[in-house]
């Protein structure tokens, strides 16, 4: 952390450094993704040089000037930016809108506002996803929605459900390391459904792949790391 903030001259949000330490780099409900430091580091230049070359964002008294020093710290999925500036605090430049938005100055703050309502959907279960493992991953499609959110349920694996969005809820199952999301996509009522499980925990996510069959879904593929045997 003082590498970080030595080569960037200035000092990281509070609780940033303890979020680093407790958690590491990774995602916040799919609403916030949590960079570490090489990936800041990384980032930096070509996302000044971004603001400098296509600023389009308007604040009262932030200027693109005052963007010249600033850090990207995170993002969203929808491709919103979060940044630090320097002696002002966290803000957030989103992607379909041009009014860039003060969050705070502490790293808490930046979560809260995140999965607050304001970016997306707003979040009364607050889970975060590591990118230090890499996991197995599936997507899986059919199936009734009410049948396959049932069945997941069912298996009394998951801890804790988020339910943030109308059209979707996420089984948070700490006893594979993953979670299934299970998504109503528009339009023909087809169903989409999403499994997250680290390679070592075949057991608990044989369960899960066995009910997800059961009522009529099917897997169209997998990527990232191989189930270990």
């Amino acid at each position: 952390m003082t590498a970080l903030e030595r080569r960037l001259g200035t000092t990281m949000p509070p609780g940033y450094a303890e979020f680093m330490a407790t958690y590491g780099e990774g995602s916040i409900c799919d609403a916030l993704y949590a960079w570490g430091p090489d990936r800041i580091l990384e980032s930096l230049d070509a996302a000044r040089e971004s603001w400098g070359e296509s600023w389009f964002w308007e604040h009262p008294d932030l200027v693109p000037a005052d963007f010249a020093a600033a850090v990207p710290v995170g993002a969203s999925p929808s491709g919103d930016q979060v940044a630090l500036v320097p002696g002002r605090g966290l803000v957030v430049l989103p992607r379909h809108s041009d009014d860039v938005i003060e969050v705070g100055t502490s790293y808490t703050d930046l979560v809260r506002w995140c999965t607050s309502g304001r970016l997306g959907a707003a979040h009364e279960v607050l889970w975060f996803e590591s990118w230090a493992q890499q996991s197995c991953l599936e997507n899986w499609s059919g199936g009734e929605l009410d049948q396959v959110q049932d069945a997941i349920a069912g298996l009394a694996l998951h801890v804790a459900l988020d339910a943030s969005r109308t059209d979707a809820r996420t089984f948070l199952i700490p006893a594979m390391g993953g979670h299934v999301f299970v998504l109503r996509t528009s339009g023909d009522g087809d169903l989409y459904v999403h499994v997250r499980f680290e390679p070592e925990y075949v057991t608990p996510y044989a369960r899960v792949a066995a009910a997800l069959l059961a009522v009529g879904s099917t897997r169209d593929g997998r990527w990232g790391a191989e189930p270990t045997a």
